[in-house]
């Protein structure tokens, strides 16, 4: 019944703050991520906490209902939102429990497991990953 969202305030359009919406209460809960970030770096994960990957390189995890950030986890090194929005930037996607999460800057693909607050697995790209897809089968 929660859900995520950007929350922009700022005139230039800096993201640092996420919207959780109660589609039930018809409630809207604003929570300050400390963090700059983009819309590629919003998720859900699959047990419905809200997960926002700032500039910081910090993958934060939120519970949905309290808008407490439950747990930090370092993920990629920091980096700059691009001017151009189809610049290549961090993105993340969910599936199976846990976050892939990429990194332009290194060309890699990182796979967070969330729910344990750590990288269980790092893989090198042969190009550097723009856009993704998370896929199972």
């Amino acid at each position: 019944a929660v859900v995520l969202g950007d929350y922009k305030t700022d005139p230039e359009g800096i993201l640092t703050s996420v919207s959780l919406i109660d589609t039930e209460a018809e409630t809207i809960r604003i929570v300050e991520t400390g963090s700059q970030y983009t819309f590629r770096n919003l998720a859900r994960g699959d047990d419905d906490s809200a997960l926002v990957l700032g500039t910081d390189g910090q993958l934060r995890v939120i519970d949905p209902v309290s808008g407490e950030i439950v747990r930090t986890i370092p993920v990629v090194d920091a980096w700059e939102v691009p001017q151009e929005w189809q610049a290549p930037q961090p993105a993340i996607k969910v599936t199976g429990g846990m976050a892939y999460v990429t990194e332009p800057a290194t060309n890699e693909l990182h796979v967070v497991d969330y729910e344990a607050g750590e990288v269980w697995k790092s893989a090198q790209l042969p190009a550097t990953p723009n856009e993704m897809v998370v896929v199972t089968g």
